[in-house]
């Protein structure tokens, strides 16, 4: 399974779940054998393992070495990616092409298996899907099939079909490939791949009749459990290489975890249910956080960077209207910063611009994985993420990550703002409107209510107004010391959080109609960020113009 390819499967009626379940699966919340309250006493059984393309940190994944080491660790489930050669055999691989893993770059659907079969040496080889069936005959494991493709789907399950052996299979991947499965083999046990933070409908089930809801463990709330287990499903996460998010899942309730380490996750949980299930004696200090949440945040932004300038966009669709686009980036951006988080902070809240609101502790995230989507749609190369983390409503650790310059604006409250290692500080040496550059950003795709008369009343100042299209930025640049000033028309922690922090750890003023404020902003309301030498100034410009939107608007 990868962030990118979602994993879907077939899902089982509620009243028929229990007896169509494996003999091997463990079993759901409804089972008397099973804790109701999730909560980490002794009793919570651990989940099965899920093998990620068999130990890939063991022996080369998706290989009959990496498939037989995963079994010998235990693996109850091993999952492997199947894809079809030019002469319509199936094997064990990931990817489109044959370059990351073998180094041919050719699609492997365009390559004969004769030639497939070249590739390697020894063991560490490209294998059959029907090798692999061969492999696991008489074993307890279940493989796993995960598809993306509809005709990969297609031969792989004729394999299967036409296969002697023993060995369970179970089916996952995106929802075309597993029709396919299912018109080849009606009674598959297909595994529903999940990727909203709202738990599923019946509705949602009907046309895979999943025996399991597949989901990134970003996705991963305590409702979702409970819902999926009183429709008849288990519940899968992926991919957790981690013991702590590992244990949080556990005491969630869910039934398998999908992993890179089977080993490592596997003791996590063998101590757990021998010694008890580990909880936290203390609350980590804020010190603590902030620190283990810098790094993390440093690492996301850099990450997130090189995501953004790589993946082409694919996809661009429309949210409220026709000016408001989310496209493909944006999502997988979401899920992979929200699975980086939940890997490191599991009780952690989360709110992000794609998928919402994620419950949690006293701690929150805010998340805008592409703020100026509609500039990456159109090719601009002027976007930004804004990453921050708060507790307690307190702005805690604050990242701003621009992928065109490869820049990453960092702030820690209380320990000063940087870019690339470099503090950003600015000084209070009194300064003139003229010559300078303000930002600020329409509402939405139109002007907001005063925006000409701040357009004018600059002007007269030999003052410049830019719009570019990135709030985060917009605010960032001032703590970078580029542009006097910049407001826009309504807060949001999820598009300013960071930048706004970052003001503050700079020395900069931020402002409301009234005046400074310390931390945020109220939500939905105005504010201006400005150097310390010219706030005085610019917030009586701003401020009359704001009033004069105001007195229009409702003179309107």
């Amino acid at each position: 399974m990868s962030g990118a390819v979602p994993v879907t499967d077939r899902a089982v009626p509620a009243a028929s779940a229990a007896a169509s379940a494996p003999a091997s699966a463990t079993p759901t919340a409804g089972d008397a054998s099973v804790p109701s309250d999730p909560t980490g006493r002794p009793g919570v059984r651990p989940p099965r393992l899920v093998a990620h393309r068999g130990a890939p940190r063991v022996r080369r994944e998706n290989t009959l070495p990496a498939i037989a080491v995963a079994e010998a660790l235990g693996a109850e489930v091993i999952e492997v990616d199947v894809r079809r050669t030019a002469d319509d055999v199936a094997v064990l691989l990931h990817d489109e092409t044959l370059g990351r893993m073998w180094g041919d770059a050719r699609r492997v659907s365009d390559v004969a298996w004769c030639d497939v079969a070249r590739l390697g040496n020894g063991l560490d080889r490209i294998p059959r899907l029907d090798a692999a069936l061969e492999r696991l005959d008489g074993c307890r494991s279940v493989l796993l099939v995960d598809l993306t493709d509809a005709e990969d789907a297609l031969v792989a399950a004729r394999t299967v079909a036409g296969s002697t052996a023993s060995t369970t299979v179970a089916w996952c991947g995106a929802p075309a490939a597993m029709a396919a499965v299912r018109s080849v083999l009606p009674d598959a046990d297909v595994w529903l791949a999940w990727e909203s933070l709202d738990p599923p409908a019946p509705a949602d089930l009907e046309a895979l009749t999943p025996s399991t809801l597949n989901l990134d463990i970003a996705f991963l709330t305590p409702r979702t459990i409970e819902v999926a287990h009183a429709l008849g499903l288990r519940v899968a996460v992926w991919t957790v290489d981690e013991a702590e998010p590992a244990l949080w899942a556990a005491r969630l309730g869910v039934d398998s975890i999908t992993t890179n380490d089977v080993g490592a996750i596997g003791a996590a949980l063998s101590s757990a249910e021998r010694d008890g299930w580990p909880e936290r004696d203390r609350e980590p200090t804020e010190t603590e956080v902030a620190s283990r949440a810098q790094a993390l945040a440093h690492r996301i932004a850099h990450e997130v960077i090189a995501f953004t300038r790589e993946h082409p966009v694919s996809e661009v669709r429309t949210k409220a209207n026709p000016a408001d686009l989310v496209t493909d980036v944006d999502r997988l951006v979401e899920q992979h910063v929200r699975s980086r988080v939940r890997m490191v902070f599991p009780t952690h809240g989360f709110t992000g611009e794609e998928y919402g609101d994620a419950p949690g502790d006293r701690h929150r995230w805010y998340l805008d994985p592409v703020d100026g989507t509609t500039n990456l749609a159109n090719g601009v190369p002027w976007t930004s993420m804004s990453l921050c983390l708060t507790r307690g409503g307190r702005p805690l650790v604050g990242v701003v990550a621009d992928p065109w310059r490869g820049e990453v604006l960092e702030a820690r409250r209380g320990r000063g703002a940087t870019l690339r290692d470099r503090p950003l500080r600015l000084d209070d040496t009194p300064r003139t409107l003229a010559g300078a550059v303000v930002g600020t950003e329409l509402d939405g795709h139109r002007p907001w209510p005063g925006f000409g008369v701040f357009l004018d009343a600059l002007a007269d100042r030999s003052c410049t107004l830019r719009v570019q299209g990135s709030g985060t930025l917009t605010i960032a640049q001032v703590a970078a010391g580029r542009g006097i000033g910049g407001c826009v028309s309504a807060f949001n922690p999820v598009d300013h959080g960071a930048a706004v922090l970052l003001v503050h750890e700079a020395g900069g003023i931020v402002l409301t109609r009234s005046g400074p404020v310390e931390g945020f902003p109220p939500v939905g309301e105005p504010f201006l960020v400005a150097h310390p030498g010219a706030a005085d100034e610019l917030h009586a410009v701003w401020t009359a113009a704001l009033a004069a939107g105001a007195a229009v608007h409702g003179a309107g």
